[in-house]
């Protein structure tokens, strides 16, 4: 594949969403050089003629242009998770790991790479002694990732920091509301998890708490939590929601787990009737076997018994979206999803939808505010000046959010960086 960074890539003719919340402009002219966004305006003759003699043009004309997807909590379990990310269009992700030496490496090498998302590590992920993420994954080779003390605490996220992480992940749950009756999770002391948030904060570092309970998002958002890694099971009331506005606290709904938690079966049939996903072109003919056989959903039913119980909790969960929203509080989209790595960004971005978010402000939450969650001021949106990440697609995302399946080409930093076509 070709690099276009040394020259000037031209784009003409499709529609141009640029992620701002401002309607479509049909017939745009989108200029890219060096891997940023040049200009984004009007495909007028005048424009064209003011063109570099050296540009490459691109009749993209019928097509849409959308930024760069981002996943704004995603787990890989290999590369080759990170490589389907970017095939399905996700630029950038915020990657819950445990090593920070290692995720660091990793972060610096996608810089580069053109088959990976840019990866921005929450890192480590800290847990109890027997809490929720200690079973079996790996320690930190470099800190201790179970504090049992506040000075434990307390130098683990220095450590973290000195390591080069700028997010820490801290569990605060039992994981009773979807494991029940199987034996509670340990929880931190709470005096242990506000010296994790609050050295990270004290240390100018963001710090994204897993804590799906309203009394823990609450005592989360009191620590001094950047972002609440999960939605929130119960709802909302309107004083914690006007303190994250304030603040501001992201919100990551994830609704995708909720869904495949409540029922499994019914949600990965659901996904697979999008024929752009279990037919040609789409996902590999063994995984929709896998996702679809008995043993798969069953499987999930064993280590996840509550599931009724987070059905209960659903029509919840989709009205604290909605409350998030309508009251400014950022909603950041993130899957968490392994199941489906990549599309469960369209998945998610379908729920909002279904939810009812508006088609602008769901690709909002799927970009602009998911890059603001990061700290990034680079992307998110197509603006000159900004880095230039972006999808090329087959059909109207504002008309149905999941044609952002459609893809034509994804663009990382104004290179051509997984060409495919559906």
């Amino acid at each position: 594949m070709k690099t276009l960074l040394a020259a000037t890539l031209v784009l003409r003719g499709a529609t141009l969403v640029d992620g701002t919340g401002s309607p479509p402009r049909q017939n745009a002219l989108v200029v890219v050089r060096d891997g940023r966004l040049v200009s984004a305006g009007a495909a007028t003759s005048a424009a064209a003629a003011a063109l570099p003699a050296d540009a490459e043009v691109l009749d993209v004309s019928g097509k849409w242009i959308v930024p760069g997807l981002i996943d704004a909590h995603v787990h890989a379990e290999s590369d080759a998770d990170l490589q389907e990310m970017l095939r399905w269009g996700v630029t950038s992700v915020r990657l819950m790991a445990e090593d920070t030496a290692s995720a660091g490496e990793l972060a610096k090498a996608s810089k580069t790479r053109r088959d990976v998302p840019e990866v921005f590590p929450a890192v480590p992920i800290f847990t109890t002694p027997g809490g929720w993420w200690s079973q079996g994954q790996p320690p930190d080779s470099r800190l201790d990732r179970f504090p049992t003390t506040v000075d434990a605490a307390r130098a683990a996220v220095r450590q973290a920091k000195a390591l080069g992480s700028a997010e820490i992940k801290v569990m605060l749950d039992d994981m009773a509301w979807c494991r029940a009756p199987l034996p509670a999770f340990s929880r931190f002391p709470e005096a242990v998890s506000a010296a994790l948030v609050g050295e990270a904060r004290a240390a100018g570092m963001r710090a994204i708490v897993h804590a799906p309970n309203l009394a823990d998002a609450r005592r989360a958002i009191e620590q001094g939590a950047t972002a609440l890694a999960h939605g929130v099971l119960d709802p909302i009331d309107p004083e914690t929601a006007a303190t994250m506005k304030s603040r501001p606290v992201f919100y990551v709904p994830t609704m995708d787990i909720y869904e495949f938690l409540a029922d499994t079966r019914r949600f990965v049939d659901a996904v697979l009737s999008d024929p752009r996903l279990s037919g040609p072109g789409g996902l590999p003919a063994a995984t929709v076997a896998r996702y679809r056989s008995a043993e798969y959903s069953d499987g999930y039913r064993r280590r996840y018994p509550n599931f009724e119980n987070v059905a209960r909790h659903l029509p919840a969960l989709r009205a604290n979206l909605r409350t998030m929203q309508r009251a400014g509080v950022p909603v950041a989209l993130g899957t968490d999803m392994w199941a489906f790595p990549g599309v469960g960004v369209s998945i998610e971005m379908d729920l909002y939808a279904a939810a009812g978010l508006s088609p602008l402000d769901v690709l909002g939450a799927a970009t602009r505010t998911a890059a603001k969650s990061l700290g990034l001021e680079d992307r998110g949106t197509l603006e000159p000046g900004r880095r230039a990440d972006f999808l090329i697609l087959h059909a109207d995302p504002l008309l149905d959010v999941k044609n952002v399946r459609s893809i034509a080409a994804v663009y990382k930093a104004g290179t051509r960086a997984v060409p495919v076509s559906r």
